[in-house]
């Protein structure tokens, strides 16, 4: 989607283990012990078998809670398996008439705009979070059971013998390009409530498995548009020219004010000024935000965008219901 880039947000950060933490490895290890589930691992530092959280895995569970905050917000996503799949729809007579803008605006439901699907490559990638630590945690071995609904006792051969890992930090990046604030402003919430345990990663996540926390350490912005005021965040709405932007549906007021910190004022209002470093060339604008709380501020200033979308978006099937 689009030949060049308009935007780009890298953003750096730690998923800590807040308890028994499993990835299902697809391929058991010939290796390690005859486990009917293992933890995915793969050779990093002095250890062949060092744990870690695959991208895909991570993706997985990022696009499926933003699915279901877009759900509430009245932004349906497609069903990847009915008829009407975004998938499906592309790869349909009408889509073959149509070009990328409208594709883009008509064929694709939010969830796609974002993630991609099968006809259409996405905007969002995660690398494979690995450990920080030179030393990585050492997978412990737990078991569980199938409990008789009469009996109230364990079922027998129903015991099933699991890796986890208990503990360790994983450093991953993800990178979302030529976004529009509403899709930046909805993964920010699906990671706050990563950190807050409203969404846990792995499997056994209905006994308390997969619980992490989130330490955001680098956020960095590319704008490619050069003497743009350094006070604003930018959508690609806000970036591309008007034929674009109606072509692809973009709302032209896509952006939102950062209140970053004067001077003479740095020690007023701490909590409502956003600190961020501002770099400027002949190619564009970066900002670079360096510290957890300056992030947290930045997406929690983010969601009204989402609103602002869903209420146009809500709008716009009322007026297309009223006409037919």
């Amino acid at each position: 989607m689009h030949s060049r880039l308009y935007n780009r947000v890298g953003l750096h950060i730690t998923l800590s283990a807040q308890g028994p933490l499993i990835v299902r490895a697809a391929h058991p290890s010939e290796n390690r012990l005859l486990l009917d589930e293992q933890m995915v691992t793969t050779a990093y530092g002095d250890s062949h078998n060092a744990p870690y959280l695959p991208g895909s895995s991570i993706k997985g569970v990022i696009r499926s809670h933003f699915e279901r905050i877009a759900a509430s917000c009245g932004i349906q996503a497609c069903d990847p398996f009915s008829p009407q799949a975004c998938s499906l729809r592309l790869n349909s007579e009408t889509a073959r008439r149509l070009d990328e803008g409208s594709l883009y605006s008509q064929l694709l439901c939010p969830a796609c705009k974002v993630f991609g699907c099968s006809g259409m490559a996405g905007r969002f990638w995660v690398r494979d979070a690995l450990p920080v630590e030179a030393d990585p945690p050492a997978p412990q071995l737990r078991s569980t059971v199938a409990v008789d609904r009469f009996l109230g006792s364990a079922r027998p051969g129903s015991q099933v013998d699991y890796e986890v890992v208990v503990g360790g930090a994983f450093s991953t990046e993800m990178t979302l390009e030529n976004f529009e604030l509403w899709q930046l402003a909805l993964v920010g919430m699906v990671l706050l409530d990563l950190d807050e345990g409203f969404v846990q990663l792995g499997g056994f996540r209905s006994k308390g498995h997969g619980l992490v926390s989130v330490t955001f350490t680098r956020c960095e912005f590319f704008f490619a548009k050069s003497n743009l005021p350094p006070d604003r965040l930018y959508g690609i709405g806000s970036l591309v020219s008007d034929q674009v932007r109606e072509g692809f549906g973009y709302m032209s007021d896509d952006w939102v004010l950062l209140r970053r910190p004067q001077a003479a004022q740095a020690d007023s209002h701490e909590d409502e000024q956003v600190h961020y470093e501002v770099l400027q060339d002949m190619f564009g604008i970066k900002y670079v935000f360096s510290q957890d709380p300056a992030i947290r501020s930045l997406f929690a200033t983010m969601p009204k965008t989402l609103m602002d979308y869903a209420a146009r978006k809500t709008a716009k099937r009322t007026s297309e219901t009223q006409q037919e």
